[in-house]
């Protein structure tokens, strides 16, 4: 088979070999638009970017570890980050942080480079079909957080506490219907994150209204006001905490108040939560526990603590919570409400 070159990649993208070239070497003088339109492009011709073809690394450690995650300006994508890398400097190991910006292009991309550098690496958030995470797990050590795949080593943070005590915090202040802002809806994490929510509403007798596809961001809260509207269930629960900001910024325009209007709970218990006014009722899934644990996962693995084969597919739970604040009112509150 011929071997895809640049002017190949060019002509497939209608720009020149030296814009190309620029994109590849993520120079900022390429629009990220047209930078993101070369990697698919590059991707879909099997074009291999230089190093790819080299030989083998050195079976010696080399103590360095890379993570890759969606976006690095939300806020639980960093919380967990930091906990990766506080847990690798722990260890005597260091990291390498790669941003996939959702798309699984630059995902592939930003991982291909982290197996030529690294001895390890974490996916959080991962865009990848189950099978193309599995075939870079046959190729180096590999750790998903958030997302359980068969024969790979997966942390996942357990929902089921948290999301059941949201519904039956909802089901005891007297409401009969949830509206849940759904969140992208390619995210492997959104499929579990709604089965969840669903075998709880069922559990306490509560209709669930689906908005989505939804942009997980503070707009993208805000985008579902006048959906909500339309047909007000009264409990709302959001993807993430930045989407329930956003909506209530949104309902607050339309002049409507938590939570003497609407109980709205988000997900993450993020800074911004517990800063917001009133302070966002929100699911805790610890970004420390999820992230260290990560890490632990795969330095025991490149250490050779334990069986190769039951660390490799191995899989890990970290507990959630339900954290009460403002956003939801007092009991005594939502019984004037019914009265």
């Amino acid at each position: 088979m011929k071997k895809v070159t640049i002017r190949d990649v060019a002509k497939a993208a209608g720009v020149a070999p030296s814009t190309v070239s620029r994109a590849l070497s993520a120079t900022e003088r390429v629009s990220s638009e047209t930078t993101r339109r070369i990697f698919e492009i590059a991707e879909r011709l099997g074009y291999q970017m230089p190093g790819d073809e080299a030989a083998a690394p050195s079976p010696a450690l080399r103590r360095l570890l890379g993570i890759v995650v969606p976006d690095l300006t939300d806020s639980y994508c960093a919380a967990v980050t930091h906990a990766v890398e506080h847990e690798c400097f722990g260890h005597g190991f260091s990291l390498v942080v790669a941003e996939s910006r959702g798309s699984v292009s630059w995902e592939r991309m930003a991982l291909d480079g982290v197996l030529r550098n690294c001895d390890g690496a974490l996916l959080f958030s991962s865009r990848m079909q189950n099978a193309q995470i599995r075939e870079y797990a046959d190729r180096l050590p590999l750790v998903v957080m958030d997302r359980q795949i068969r024969g790979v080593g997966c942390v996942v943070v357990d929902l089921t506490a948290g999301i059941g005590q949201a519904m039956s915090l909802f089901a005891v202040r007297g409401y009969e219907r949830v509206t849940y802002l759904a969140g992208p809806g390619f995210a492997k994490d959104a499929a579990y994150r709604l089965k969840t929510l669903e075998s709880a509403c069922d559990e306490h007798e509560l209709a669930v209204r689906h908005l989505w596809p939804g942009d997980p961001t503070f707009e993208g809260g805000r985008a579902f006001v006048g959906k909500y509207l339309e047909d007000p269930t009264g409990a709302v629960i959001a993807y993430n905490d930045m989407m329930a900001l956003g909506f209530m910024a949104g309902m607050r325009e339309r002049g409507y108040e938590a939570p003497h209007d609407y109980a709205i709970i988000g997900f993450n218990d993020n800074v911004s939560a517990r800063a917001a006014t009133p302070a966002l009722t929100s699911v805790r899934m610890s970004a420390d526990a999820l992230g260290s644990s990560a890490a632990r996962l795969l330095m025991r693995r490149l250490e050779g603590a334990g069986d190769d084969e039951s660390l490799r597919d191995a899989y890990v739970t970290v507990p959630s919570s339900l954290v009460l604040r403002g956003s939801v009112g007092t009991a005594e509150r939502n019984e004037r409400r019914r009265t």
